[in-house]
């Protein structure tokens, strides 16, 4: 019989071995460890183990080429379970295939091509609100104005007009939820409180999660009533049936695929263009070149969808700042059948670790990975789909459903912010990652603005 993978030793904690360690400051954690170990090695807990894979050749077995025995999410995803129930992210096994079957066509790219001057309208709404404070150069967290910018986006993605009179509430649900769940990454031993006995810690989310069901569900519900057609995501979803059986989703799904879209919707698109803010902001080549081809290239008639083609090294921007910052910085897999990776025996049961931020700064993959360089994304030098060194939406059949749509409002979000505002970091404010569900700037993102 094969051997397990190779244990991760130091650094360790005296009780909760080296795991802590890795959960505290993974993004300088485990390029050591890789460094020590090799590309497959264990990481051994009180409470579980989990085998860290550091190989294109391994990670495309596992998100790819056996995709099937590894549908389960890791037990990290338990606390995305509590805000999303069985939505496309926390499901697995035939009930995932099933839903990703449904949910699939609406997020087609020529369904999503119609929100575009909708998404375009609150960009430009948003931008249009900081013109105060770029006129008098004052300072501002730049985060949480990205953060109700995503939000707002998607919530009239998802509910058209419907949405309207209760968005201050559900932003401010989400952002309670965002909180409850954050706060359970940086403190696991919280799951070992009851969730059904509200506690001082449970209460504000419990209050939150039942407030964001009554909102869901209510807007279904007037929705199947009614038989009225809308064009929006709900809509879309409400009208979504399998082949074979004509059978739609329950009024429990659709709420789940909801709340999956608006958690994981939303803070991962804030959160990678705080990043791009941050990474033009402190490299003024970049920031020249990007500005120069939006003032060449920007119609006299206004954006249109048509239009984005023209802006090349701004989606090279975009892609090369999700290379430094991937929003979703590490992806992990429960085996759910004996396998065999590296040489080594993976049981069914183990959780298998993938950090993508390790594959997109590692020097084995990327000349100068630590140099911010969007020409390394240029159509002559951009890396190919195999091997996996470049998957920031990740990868096989579980990659994410929604990242065309991101993709679209990370456009929009570079073109009309870069055209009208210079931004610089405020002078003496650090930006620190904080690697929890995202991967977040922690303290958010302080900048000056001036108009151009």
């Amino acid at each position: 019989m094969k051997a397990l993978p190779p244990k991760a030793s130091r650094p360790g904690h005296w009780l909760f071995g080296p795991a802590y360690h890795a959960r505290r400051d993974p993004l300088r954690v485990i390029p050591q460890w890789i460094s020590t170990h090799g590309d497959i090695f264990r990481v051994v807990a009180p409470f579980g183990q989990a085998t860290i894979i550091a190989s294109p050749h391994l990670a495309q077995q596992v998100l790819v080429d056996r995709a099937s025995r590894y549908q389960q999410k890791s037990r990290a995803y338990a606390v995305l379970r509590i805000l999303m129930g069985d939505g496309l992210v926390t499901n697995s096994g035939e009930s995932w295939r099933r839903q990703r079957k449904l949910v699939q066509p609406a997020f087609h790219r020529r369904r999503l091509d119609a929100l575009f001057t909708m998404m375009l309208d609150r960009v430009e709404a948003c931008a249009a609100s900081l013109e105060k404070r770029a006129s008098e150069r004052t300072s501002l967290d730049v985060a949480p104005v990205l953060s109700q910018l995503t939000l707002d986006i998607i919530a009239r993605a998802m509910f058209g007009t419907d949405v309207q009179g209760a968005a201050a509430e559900v932003s401010s649900h989400i952002a309670t939820l965002n909180e409850f769940a954050l706060r359970m990454l940086r403190q696991p031993w919280l799951f070992l409180l009851p969730r059904r006995i509200p506690t001082p810690f449970t209460r504000p989310a419990v209050r939150a999660l039942r407030s964001m069901d009554s909102i869901v569900h209510g807007i279904i519900r007037a929705r199947r009533t009614s038989g009225a057609v809308h064009d929006d995501l709900l809509g879309m979803l409400l009208n979504a049936c399998e082949e074979d059986s004509g059978q739609g989703m329950t009024d429990e799904q659709l709420r789940d695929e909801v709340m999956t879209v608006f958690v994981a919707g939303h803070e991962t698109t804030a959160n990678a263009f705080a990043w791009l803010l941050y990474l033009v902001a402190t490299h003024p080549g970049a920031e020249e070149k990007l500005c120069r081809e939006i003032k060449a290239q920007w119609p006299e008639g206004g954006l249109t969808l048509e239009h984005l083609a023209a802006f090349p090294y701004a989606r090279q921007v975009i892609e090369e700042s999700l290379r430094f910052y991937p929003s979703i910085w590490s992806v992990g897999r429960r085996c759910t059948e004996d396998d065999e990776l590296g040489g080594f025996r993976i049981p069914a049961g183990m959780n298998v670790v993938i950090p993508i931020f390790y594959f997109h700064r590692s020097e084995r993959f990327w000349p100068e990975a630590a140099r911010f360089d969007p020409d390394r994304f240029a159509p002559d030098r951009r890396p190919p789909p195999e091997p996996l060194v470049y998957f920031p939406f990740g990868a096989g059949p579980r990659s994410c459903i929604g990242n065309h749509f991101a993709m679209q409002e990370l456009m929009l979000m570079t073109l009309v912010f870069f055209r009208r505002y210079r931004f610089a970091v405020e002078p003496g404010f650090e930006v620190t990652e904080d690697p929890l569900i995202t991967l977040r700037p922690k303290h958010g993102l302080r900048v000056r603005l001036e108009p151009r």
